[in-house]
Order: structure tokens, then sequence, then C-alpha cells
């Protein structure tokens, strides 16, 4: 067998398998930009929704003052910031929006059939 035909089907092979290495690291290359475009639109997307979420909310500025100084000028005695049951109660119903709770003090009824 001629010497030059083994020497040129090693280096055959060695080119294919060079070539088919550099294909794939294209390949790799390609993916991972198409992945970052896909995430980036992603982020773009989320992005987007927030800002019109954002966009589309409308403070409600509720007032009151009236009710909570009489509460001020017959209860005189505020420590640490708390609020009497009454005064919590005023600034619930305008965190709220003015929905009074459905009972005075009284959890709502749990399941009782998971028992």
């Amino acid at each position: 067998m001629n010497p030059y035909l083994i020497i040129f089907a090693l280096v055959s092979l060695m080119g294919a398998g060079l070539g088919g290495f550099s294909l794939g690291v294209d390949h790799e290359k390609a993916s991972q930009v198409d992945r970052q475009d896909a995430i980036a639109e992603a982020v773009d997307a989320a992005n987007n929704a927030w800002a019109n979420k954002v966009a589309s909310l409308k403070p409600t500025y509720t007032t009151i003052q009236n009710k909570v100084q009489h509460e001020i000028e017959t209860n005189t005695v505020y420590r640490d910031c708390r609020l009497s049951p009454d005064g919590l109660q005023l600034a619930n119903q305008a965190l709220t929006g003015g929905a009074k709770p459905t009972s005075e003090s009284k959890l709502s009824n749990t399941d009782s059939a998971g028992k």
C-alpha cells in the first residue's frame, strides 16, 4: 500500500474532525445568541407590562381627619404610635376604600371537613 495514501487518509480524517468541531462551535454560539435574544425579549415584555401596570395605578386619597381629631381629643395618651381600636378601625376603613368589616371581632369560619 502506498504510504502517501495512508497519510492523505489521516490528514483527511483530521480535517473532517476539525471542520465538524468548528461547525459545532458555530452552532453553539448561534444557539446562545438565540437564547440571549429570547431572554432580552422576555425581559422587555415584562418591563413594558410592569410599566403599563404602574402607569394605570390611580391613587385614592381619603381624609379621616375629622373623625380622628375627635379621637385625639378624647384619648390623649398615645405611645409608640399605636392607635386606639376606634382609630385603627378608621385607618383600616380608609385603607380598604371605606369597606366596613362584616363582623366586629370574629374571624371567618374555617372549613372543618379536613379535620
